[in-house]
């Protein structure tokens, strides 16, 4: 019996060793894999484009919905800038999207990742990334502005049967 114990007890230490390295080499390779991706510097020109283009997305909004942007809109969406760019710091969260890449993929699913990012098509696809955030910030504008008048409608129906139920 003391024997049996004994090798559970040295299979679980040694398969448990085994299951921390693969958990290290696979932070390690995720760390390694948003570095290539120049993860810090995306998610900092994420912010700056966001940060640029939401003052005229604000505007063609009002405008679709045929309302005035009140004057402390502008106010309130560079305070919530400001907000978003200290929380997503990449000091801050590194450590989160470390585990959440150590975790989605496997080890080999991160090297062959790790092998496009080094390859010319991977660096080109890096290097055009600020151009095709730009276009879907683009599409996504349009497809706001095209969509907002829809919503005015859904929201005016739904006030009016408030008021009416309000007022019944």
């Amino acid at each position: 019996m003391r024997v049996m114990v004994l090798v559970l007890a040295a299979g679980l230490v040694l398969g448990g060793g085994k299951a921390m390295a693969e958990v290290a080499e696979n932070h390690a390779l995720a760390e390694e894999l948003l570095a290539l991706m120049k993860m810090p510097q995306t998610i900092e020109q994420s912010l700056a484009a966001m940060k640029q283009a939401m003052p005229a997305q604000m505007a063609q909004m009002s405008k679709a919905m045929g309302e005035e942007l009140p004057p402390e809109a502008t106010q309130q969406s560079q305070q919530t800038m400001d907000i978003m760019s200290e929380e997503l710091r990449w000091e801050k969260i590194k450590d989160d999207y470390v585990a959440l890449y150590a975790t989605t993929f496997t080890a080999e699913e991160l090297k062959g990742l790790i092998a496009f990012y080094q390859s010319p098509a991977g660096q080109a696809f890096m290097a055009k990334q600020p151009v095709l955030m730009l276009g879907a910030m683009q599409i996504n504008q349009k497809l706001m502005v095209r969509v907002m008048p829809r919503l005015k409608e859904i929201y005016k129906k739904e006030a009016k049967k408030e008021g009416v139920e309000s007022s019944a």
